[in-house]
């Protein structure tokens, strides 16, 4: 039995001549050896895994982003076949514009006789106030269609989506606003009072809308509803622009021959004034339609407002993160290639002993592979621990889940394969070709000076130019929300809402009670207010003057004194004059206006004391007689021109009452204010907003823009000054005998920080003069956006070289003075 199991065991040995069995014994060899050098140099393996996590984590965070917002509408059925209907618009005086909307009436009209819509879905936003007798909700709705349930995939909680939106008085609420309404349990069959005018019925309940959508629905309506009875325009006027219209394509449908016909029914089928009488003329015509798909309009929108996204803040979030990574890979490389010189007699010894170059370079890839796959399990844990923060700054929900599945999992292993060989692959050529004579003459190796200089010269150029970036965003965001509007906004409160019919009834009267509130001290009521972006524009001239597209905007007679508004020609309106006051007949009127002075421009006056008395001739017949001029109020985006406009007095078109309140005991003057409101409008919830905030809503996607470009600078700085760090100990460790034999000689210590101090600033001088130049070009494009803007001046180019300067050079002072103070003896004790 002895010599059976003796002679298994013997047939049992493996062949040590096999290849398999060398190659998975060198593999083995090679790991080992890997894992020994990570714990041999652990302070800069440390460092250079560090730089690596840090770059990984903030390149994942920003690809998460990235993801996030071109997921949005992925979900939506058949979305490949689903379109957004857009206009390009030209109307006379006015330049050419292109609007994400269509008029409400177009959509059902042109699906009548267009078979290749197979549903058309308006979505209108508006927002009401839903009373329950217990307490008041404010509740944004969605006017839209029936097929708004087939064509975003929606099955109900509650209720039937075949009859649910058949009523005019129906509404279908989410599930979320049901509870917040009702509380737990069934709401289906309860009523609620809307605008404190007339009851709607709860005829269904939805799931809450995804969050990656376009759209924000909360709760629906059908187009026929009640609450825009006031408002018939909307479903009937040629000229209004409101909402969204959404339409699926039949399959198989070309987008560019479908869009010709829509646009050839277009012509046939709408009022003379939009195309034939302009066509005639040899005009283009005032409408022209084209189609978005339904994927792309989160990206693609006109809207500033919100948590809209652009197509220009993704590209620019990937290019940060493409130089994150980039510069957290060189500053491996550098590394890498300093540390291979420090295993010069590691490298000298095997080769002489017989290791191929081969061998060498299958070495330090695979430990450079090793660390790389380290970091990226690092920078998964700062994933984790950083993302919830990076997902407030960026205003967005994100989550590390795509991270785990296997689509996503699979590639990252692969992309950290790749890094580790890029990062590893000079380095290991740097090892490859060291000569055993170089090392046994006393020559040290000078392989990889020249790719080391250009690496840290792309690194530092690289973070130079994006916290220039960054200085000049943020300098744009806050000169944006600084300037000066044309009024005084400081203690400007708004009410919002007012245009409900409940509201609007009694507008004078409320304010005449805001107005006896201590703390209050002046009220207004306007059409316009800054975050609300109405555009009602009537075609005007003057005699002798061109055709101009004007906004007309509808105030009280208190708006110019409330807002410290001065007329710079003629007046401004006052309470006193009771013929301010706008009075309609059917056969046109004559009411004073005030005009801004772009209108002055635009209408061919030729300045504003010319213009008083001058009377401008509107559409439809009516007539305005200018009284005042005012300076341009800015009111909108700083991408935006100021549109020629003129105010007029129509409390018919009020929708916010504006108060300066006294800074003096603010709280409760807000309080009464609050009060007042509920006391008069007791079944609607109060909107009030200060000024200075509603401005900054335009802001959003800039200030997105500049905290992540700020993450992203200070990501890089990090990076580079701790790769900085290790770098220049790594030098001065090279130096050391050179540094202590100067020392011996007589040479200062501050010759010494000099010397080394000079060799590390030389590439961050050239890195200045190459980053310059190309963030002054970058950043002249991206201001080019923007109507009103700040101009570049040479502060933020100067601020970011010496930052990066000034901290590269603690960095190397320190050092320096270390290795300068350091014993010579113990340095030179094996010499």
């Amino acid at each position: 039995m002895h010599f059976w199991w003796h002679g298994q065991i013997r047939s049992m040995r493996f062949d040590t001549n096999d290849d398999s069995f060398r190659r998975d014994r060198l593999f083995q060899t090679y790991i080992s050896i890997a894992l020994r050098n990570l714990i041999k140099n652990r302070f800069y393996n440390a460092v250079n895994i560090g730089g690596l996590a840090v770059g990984l984590a903030a390149c994942i965070m920003i690809l998460l982003f990235v993801d996030h917002e071109l997921s949005y509408d992925q979900w939506i059925p058949e979305h490949n076949r689903t379109v957004r209907a857009e206009t390009i618009t030209r109307f006379e005086g006015a330049p050419e514009g292109d609007s994400e909307s269509i008029q409400p009436v177009v959509g059902p009209l042109i699906a009548e006789q267009l078979s290749d819509i197979e549903l058309t879905v308006r979505l209108n936003g508006n927002t009401i106030a839903l009373s329950t007798g217990l307490a008041a909700f404010e509740q944004r709705v969605t006017l839209t269609d029936p097929d708004i349930f087939e064509m975003f995939g929606i099955k109900l909680i509650e209720g039937s989506a075949d009859t649910a939106l058949d009523d005019p008085e129906s509404i279908v609420l989410s599930r979320k606003d049901a509870v917040r309404i009702f509380g737990p349990g069934s709401v289906v069959g309860k009523t609620v009072k809307v605008d404190g005018q007339h009851t709607m019925k709860v005829t269904g309940v939805m799931p809450d809308w995804p969050v990656l959508s376009d759209l924000t629905i909360e709760a629906l309506v059908p187009f026929s509803s009640p609450i825009i009875d006031d408002q018939p325009w909307l479903r009937e006027n040629w000229g209004s622009f409101s909402g969204v219209t959404y339409m699926r394509l039949a399959k198989g449908v070309d987008q560019i021959n479908f869009t010709e016909q829509f646009n050839e029914i277009a012509q046939r089928i709408a009022p003379d004034w939009a195309y034939k009488s302009k066509i005639e003329r040899g005009l283009p015509p005032t409408f022209t339609y084209h189609f978005t798909p339904v994927v792309d309009a989160h990206l693609k929108s006109d809207s500033e407002l919100g948590s809209r996204g652009s197509i220009e803040a993704l590209w620019s979030a990937a290019i940060v993160a493409v130089l994150i990574l980039a510069i957290a890979v060189m500053n491996v490389t550098n590394r890498g290639t300093m540390l291979a010189l420090k295993r010069v007699r590691e490298v000298t010894i095997r080769k002489a002993l017989g290791a191929k170059a081969k061998h060498l370079v299958a070495q330090i890839l695979i430990e450079a592979i090793v660390l790389s796959l380290i970091a990226m399990l690092a920078g998964i844990v700062m994933v984790e621990l950083l993302l919830p923060i990076f997902g407030t700054m960026m205003d967005r929900p994100l989550s590390s889940a795509p991270l785990y599945k296997i689509t996503v999992a699979g590639p990252l292993l692969i992309f950290a394969v790749v890094i580790g060989s890029i990062s590893g692959l000079y380095p290991a050529l740097v090892a490859a070709r060291f000569r055993p004579i170089d090392h046994l003459n006393g020559v040290s190796p000078t392989v990889g000076i020249r790719f080391r200089n250009f690496l840290m010269i792309a690194q530092f150029a690289a973070t130079i130019g994006l916290l220039v970036t960054c200085f000049v965003v943020f300098q744009q965001a806050n000169y944006a929300q600084s300037r000066n509007p044309g009024f005084n906004s400081a203690q400007l409160v708004q009410i919002s809402g007012i245009s409900r019919p409940a509201v609007l009834d009694q507008e004078q009267s409320f304010r005449e009670r805001l107005a006896r509130i201590p703390g209050v001290e002046a009220v207004a009521a306007s059409h316009v207010a800054p975050g609300h972006d109405y555009n009602n524009f009537n075609s005007g001239s003057v005699e002798g003057g061109p055709t101009v597209n004007i906004r007309r905007i509808s105030v009280s007679e208190d708006f110019f004194e409330t807002m410290k508004i001065q007329a710079i020609a003629g007046r401004v309106f006052s309470s006193d004059r009771v013929g301010d006051r706008e009075v309609r007949d059917d056969n046109g009127s004559i009411a004073p206006i005030i005009l801004n002075h772009t209108a002055v421009r635009q209408l061919g006056l030729e300045n504003p004391e010319s213009a008083i008395g001058r009377v401008v001739q509107l559409s439809a017949g009516n007539q305005r007689t200018i009284v005042g001029v005012t300076n341009d109020l800015f009111l909108g985006s700083v991408r935006n021109d100021v549109a020629p406009s003129y105010f007029w007095i129509d409390p018919r078109d009020f929708r916010h009452i504006i108060m300066r309140v006294s800074p003096l005991n603010m709280a409760a003057t807000l309080a009464e204010i609050d009060q007042a409101w509920r006391q008069q409008f007791p079944d609607i919830p109060v909107q009030r907003q200060f000024l200075d905030e509603a401005f900054a809503s335009y802001y959003d996607t800039e200030r997105r823009r500049g905290w992540l470009l700020f993450g992203s600078a200070i990501v890089m700085i990090v990076i580079a000054t701790v790769g900085l760090f290790a770098l220049s100990a790594l030098t001065t460790e090279r130096r050391a005998r050179e540094i202590v034999i100067r020392k011996v000689l007589g040479a200062r210590t501050s010759n010494i920080v000099n010397l080394l101090l000079w060799q590390f600033s030389t590439p961050i001088l050239v890195a200045n003069i190459i980053a310059w130049p190309i963030a002054w070009y970058v950043l002249h494009s991206w201001l080019e956006a923007f109507v009103d803007r700040v101009a570049l001046s040479p502060l933020p180019f100067l601020g970011a070289g010496l930052l990066v300067l000034g901290i590269a050079g603690v960095t190397i002072i320190g050092q320096s003075i270390v290795l300068a103070l350091s014993n010579p003896a113990r340095i030179l004790r094996y010499e």
